[in-house]
C-alpha cells in the first residue's frame, strides 16, 4: 500500500514502502535500536513476504536519509484491529519528529483499511515512547509483567479509530 507522508519530514529524508533490498538494513537497525529484544533477520523476510503477498495484511514503511535506512515501521491489520509490530529510529537521527512521522503513516493505514482500533506492545520503562504513543492518542489499558527479556513488562496501549456499531447480540434482541 503506498500511501504519502502525512507529517513532513526533514529536508534530507524520505518515507517509502519497503523494498526487498531493505530486509537486511532494517533488521541490522532493529538489532541496533533494541538490542535484546531485537527480531532476527528471519522474521524481517518473513514479514517482506507477508508485506508483498497479493492479499497483504502487513504494512512496512521506511525513512532513508540518503540511501541509509534510518527508520522503519510495521503494521499488521486482522480485522478489526491493527497492531502497531514495530518503530524504531537510529538513535543518530532521532528528536526529528521521525517517530511521529512513522506513527502517522501508521494511524492513517490503519484508518484507510477499515480499522476499529489500534493496539500496541511498548517496553514499561521507554518512557519516550509511551509518550509519543499517548500524545497520538494511544491509552494504557493492560500491562504484561515480564514480557520483554529481562523481566520488563509491557505496557498494552490502544487508540480507538472508530466506535464498534452494535454487536450481532444487541441486533438480534431489537428484532425479537
Amino acid at each position: 500500500m503506498n500511501q504519502p507522508a502525512y507529517f513532513p519530514l526533514p529536508n534530507g529524508y524520505t518515507m517509502r514502502p519497503w523494498s526487498e533490498h531493505d530486509v537486511e538494513a532494517v533488521a541490522q537497525l532493529d538489532a541496533l535500536v533494541f538490542g535484546a529484544d531485537s527480531w532476527s533477520l528471519e522474521i524481517f523476510r518473513h514479514e517482506y513476504q507477508a508485506s508483498t503477498a497479493q492479499n497483504p495484511h502487513s504494512f512496512y514503511q521506511v525513512i532513508t536519509f540518503g540511501d541509509i535506512v534510518v527508520g522503519f515501521a510495521g503494521l499488521l491489520y486482522g480485522p478489526p484491529f491493527a497492531d502497531v509490530t514495530t518503530i524504531g529510529i537510529h538513535p543518530d537521527h532521532t528528536d526529528k519528529k521521525l517517530g511521529a512521522a512513522l506513527l502517522v503513516w501508521l494511524m492513517h493505514t490503519a484508518d484507510d483499511l477499515g480499522a476499529l482500533d489500534m493496539l500496541l506492545e511498548v517496553r514499561a520503562d521507554n518512557t519516550r515512547a509511551q509518550r509519543l504513543y499517548a500524545d497520538n492518542g494511544f491509552e494504557h489499558i493492560h500491562t504484561r509483567p515480564r514480557y520483554y527479556p529481562g523481566g520488563v513488562a509491557a505496557w498494552v496501549m490502544r487508540k480507538r479509530l472508530r466506535q464498534p456499531g452494535p454487536s450481532t447480540a444487541t441486533a438480534l434482541t431489537d428484532k425479537e
